[in-house]
């Protein structure tokens, strides 16, 4: 029983640490963020984490009732050892539709 339990267990995080995750947005100044996108353990490379994280920023300026400025993209491109994997950052501000014009 308790060998069936801990089997589970570590079958379940082995399982949460492939999974793809999103880090922010986080605050880095007055009305600026930072989104990351990350692979997990045994990544592929063929995830478009640019494209998911500027989705991302775009719906967090939307929910906002802004648009989104970009100010910086950066992707890491290997290699992909243990503790790097592939990554894109997206620092943006959320403006309003008026100031976008400008």
């Amino acid at each position: 029983m308790i060998k069936n339990c801990l089997l589970s267990f570590l079958v379940f995080l082995s399982i949460l640490g492939c999974a793809t995750k999103t880090i922010g947005p986080m605050p880095a100044g007055e009305n600026t963020y930072v989104l990351t996108r990350q692979e997990g353990a045994f990544p592929t490379g063929n995830k478009p984490l640019l494209a998911e994280a500027l989705g991302e920023s775009n719906s967090y300026c939307s929910s906002l009732g802004k648009v989104l400025k970009l100010i910086n993209t950066q992707e890491n491109s290997g290699p992909y050892i243990w503790g790097n994997y592939p990554k894109a950052t997206v620092t943006f501000s959320c403006i309003t539709k008026s100031e976008s014009q400008n």
